[in-house]
C-alpha cells in the first residue's frame, strides 16, 4: 500500500448525524428539514456548523417531511483543501436556513466564511472558496 493511500485510509470520515433544523422557504412558509453534519475518524467536526445554524436547530424525534417537494433549499458549499482526498479538497453543504432579506441569513455566511477547522483531515484550516447556491424548484 502506499503512502498516500495508507494516510487516505487513516483519515477516513465518518458520517455524523442528521441535524434538524427550521428552515424558511423562500415563500416564507417553514419546514422541517436536515443539515448532514460529517466528523473525521478522531470525532472532529468537518462540516462547518455555525451558532446561526445551531439557532434554527429543532431537537424533536419525529422525521422530517420533503415538504419542499424534491425542491432544493439555500446552502453554500464550503470548500477546504484535503492533502488526503485524491481531489486535494472537500466540499461541504451548510443550509442557509434564513429567508433572504433576514439580517442573520448574511451573518451565517459571514460566520461560515470565517470557520476554522479543528480537524486534521482539512489543510489549510480554513476555507479555500464559499459558493451560494439559491433555493430552487
Amino acid at each position: 500500500m502506499s503512502d498516500s493511500a495508507r494516510r487516505i485510509k487513516s483519515l477516513k470520515t465518518i458520517r455524523g448525524r442528521d441535524i434538524k433544523l427550521r428552515y424558511t422557504q423562500d415563500n416564507l412558509e417553514d419546514v422541517l428539514i436536515n443539515q448532514r453534519q460529517y466528523y473525521d475518524n478522531n470525532g472532529a467536526e468537518l462540516t462547518p456548523i455555525t451558532s446561526l445554524l445551531l439557532a434554527r436547530q429543532v431537537a424533536t424525534n419525529n422525521p422530517t417531511t420533503d415538504r419542499m417537494k424534491n425542491a432544493e433549499p439555500r446552502y453554500v458549499s464550503a470548500c477546504f483543501g484535503s492533502p488526503s482526498n485524491i481531489l486535494g479538497e472537500s466540499n461541504f453543504k451548510i443550509i442557509i436556513p434564513y429567508a433572504p432579506g433576514d439580517v442573520s441569513q448574511l451573518e451565517q455566511i459571514k460566520e461560515v466564511r470565517t470557520y476554522v477547522s479543528l480537524s486534521d483531515y482539512l489543510f489549510p484550516k480554513s476555507l479555500l472558496s464559499l459558493t451560494y447556491h439559491g433555493e430552487n424548484g
